[in-house]
Formats: structure tokens, sequence, C-alpha cells
């Protein structure tokens, strides 16, 4: 095995719009869904991490949270714009 540090913090560029999209899909797409529950427990465990880590950094960037329509359309807004990320396998 390599000498991996594991504790080591990584450095993750990512837009806001792209963060509020991940979030989004994390909370409100895979939370209670099959798929979540076919999921080992650190399998699990890592997916509820990374999303803890998403609300962090949204409020680390002052998004948030607003009443549901405002919020719905801050998503819808955010999906829009993944659309312009650009994604190596489909470039």
């Amino acid at each position: 095995m390599s000498n991996v540090d594991f504790e080591k913090i990584a450095s993750l560029p990512i837009s806001v719009g792209h963060l509020i999209a991940a979030w989004d899909i994390l909370a409100n797409k895979l939370s209670g869904t099959p798929f979540m529950e076919s999921l080992t427990e650190y399998e699990k465990r890592a997916v509820w991490a990374l999303q803890d880590l998403c609300e962090r950094s949204l409020a680390e960037n002052d998004v948030s949270p607003l009443p549901e329509p405002e919020w719905n359309a801050l998503v819808a807004a955010a999906k829009e714009y993944v659309r312009s990320i650009p994604v190596e396998c489909l470039d």
C-alpha cells in the first residue's frame, strides 16, 4: 500500500453553481432511494459526508436557505448552469 495521507485535506475547485446542483442531487435525488439503500454502510457514509461538506461549503459561500419557491428557482438556474460545465467523457 502506498503512503497516502488519508487525513490530508484535498483541494477541489468547484463553482457555486456546480455545488448547488451536486448538493441537490445528493440531498434530494439520492436520499431515501433504493439505490442508496443498496449501498454498503461505508458507501452511504461517504455520500452523507459529501452532502455535509457541500452544505458547509454552500454556507461558507453565502448560499443560505431560501423560501421554497426561491430555492427551487436557484436550483433550476444551477441545473441550467451545469449544462455549460466541461465534462471530459462527453466533450
